[in-house]
């Protein structure tokens, strides 16, 4: 039983190592852009502030009787001085703002938000979507700007590190029983004569405290990921979890002669997805079929929206029969609502809130709203600021340690284990590679070096 256990033992600080020399570099960059996306917020706030600060004083028009024009005006004109850009959202304007958003998408395919100042319909700033700070901080966090590509190496860090995590503490815990004292596992030694042990000491007291925090941070942000989040959404399809609004076909429509029944996007709590098809043209105000704008205005007025939760945003209807659709999206998930409302009366077809979602999809959107420090204020922020400092501590106190001790001439890779592993090391290996699919992936492709790197080695000897 003391050699099975040494041979895991072994194994785990071998896959450890060599984890931890490619993942720790990928740890600390996305530590560094999540903290920053962390105070999203604060960000975006202080950009508002900015742009206006660049609209005019109010004139003597705004005083009195006279009441400001409204946002369908602003939107109108903005689509006759960009003909060929298509409307995709009006971001409503907080109490207080003198700035509207109202985002265009052009004919390259690019999405440009245009500030107007809601008062005299001046453009305050324009700006390409995607080229937003706090945007490109996102990109960078989920998919290190490199597009799908670059989600899936994200998650393969995300799930190996994971693994670091839980592999570190158990070789932490198990090095205290024969050469720690129980204080120095959770109390780094300073007093160690050599460097390298000191650092050591502080990435594996640092990894003690923080394991939770860390695990509960890289899981929270999985329901973002390509291979768990296509997954887990199957799994919601098969359990019947699916909420309203998820479903690909609900019976919702205006109330035109036509009677078509109206497609939905998918959507989620956590996240709404673009729909191609949710945008109005210029050219289909001036023609058939063109958008009543004063519906808008009914809707962008009534107490159902005044009731909302900022950031508000209204996406136009789909062509045909479509509906006008209404979301709050705050950081905290269970004050995000949605609103879908008639196109030609703007009744109120259809209200959707948090608790109208299945629990399963409730539970893991507040651990989105944690992972993005929204779940319960300032402390939230602050929680998430320490856990990836501590990431960030681990990452870098490893790496120094190991180039402390490594030999001058060769990285001082762990020796293979020979020794066949366990039926329950290999138990562990398939179930957290069902759990964490990118991580399984990986395993076959090591399995597959680890097996050629032995049978080079017989042939040689």
């Amino acid at each position: 039983m003391a050699d099975r256990s040494q041979f895991l033992k072994q194994r785990l600080w071998r896959w450890h190592f060599l984890a931890g020399l490619v993942v720790c570099p990928f740890a600390i960059l996305l530590s560094l852009s999540g903290s920053i996306y962390l105070f999203k917020p604060q960000i975006d706030n202080y950009e508002e502030r900015t742009i206006n600060a660049l609209a005019p004083a109010v004139g003597h028009q705004f005083s009195g009787g006279h009441s400001m024009p409204e946002i369908s005006a602003h939107i109108q004109t903005l689509l006759i001085n960009y003909p060929d850009a298509d409307f995709k959202r009006v971001i409503l304007s907080k109490p207080g703002d003198r700035s509207l958003e109202i985002e265009l998408q052009n004919s390259q395919g690019e999405k440009i938000i245009y500030w107007i100042d809601k008062l005299s319909g001046q453009m305050l700033f324009s700006k390409n979507s995607d080229q937003r700070f706090m945007e490109r901080v996102k990109k960078l966090h989920s998919e290190l700007l490199l597009g799908n590509m670059g989600s899936y190496v994200v998650e393969l860090m995300a799930s190996w590190l994971i693994i670091l995590v839980l592999s570190g503490l158990y070789l932490w815990l198990s090095k205290s029983e024969n050469q720690q004292t129980p204080m120095g596992v959770a109390v780094a030694e300073f007093d160690k004569v050599e460097p390298a042990k000191k650092w050591r000491s502080l990435h594996g007291v640092i990894g003690f405290w923080f394991t939770l925090p860390i695990i509960i941070l890289l899981l929270s942000g999985l329901p973002w990921t390509q291979l768990w989040g296509s997954g887990f959404d199957k799994v919601k399809g098969w359990a019947g979890w699916q909420g309203p609004g998820q479903e690909w076909f609900v019976t919702l429509q205006s109330k035109s002669p036509d009677g078509q029944a109206l497609q939905l996007p998918k959507s989620t709590l956590w996240e709404i997805k673009a729909d191609p098809h949710a945008h109005h043209s210029a050219s289909e105000i001036a023609g058939v079929g063109a958008l009543d704008w004063s519906v808008l205005d009914t809707i962008q007025n009534s107490p159902e929206v005044a009731a909302l939760m900022h950031p508000v945003q209204i996406a136009p209807p789909k062509p045909n029969n479509g509906v006008w659709t209404v979301r709050s999206m705050p950081g905290q998930r269970s004050e995000r609502e949605t609103l879908h409302f008639d196109q030609y009366s703007a009744e109120l077809i259809k209200h959707i809130g948090f608790k109208d979602h299945h629990p399963v999809e409730q539970f893991v959107s507040q651990g989105v709203s944690l992972h993005e420090g929204a779940l319960f204020g300032w402390p939230n922020q602050l929680l998430g600021v320490l856990t990836a400092l501590a990431i960030i501590c681990i990452s870098v106190f490893g790496l120094y340690s190991w180039w402390l001790r490594k030999p001058e001439d060769r990285a001082g890779v762990p020796d293979r284990v020979e020794q066949k592993p366990s039926k329950g090391f290999f138990a562990g290996i398939v179930l957290l590679g069902l759990l964490l699919p990118a991580a399984g992936i990986s395993f076959v492709v090591i399995y597959i070096i680890e097996w050629i790197g032995i049978r080079a080695d017989s042939t040689i000897r």
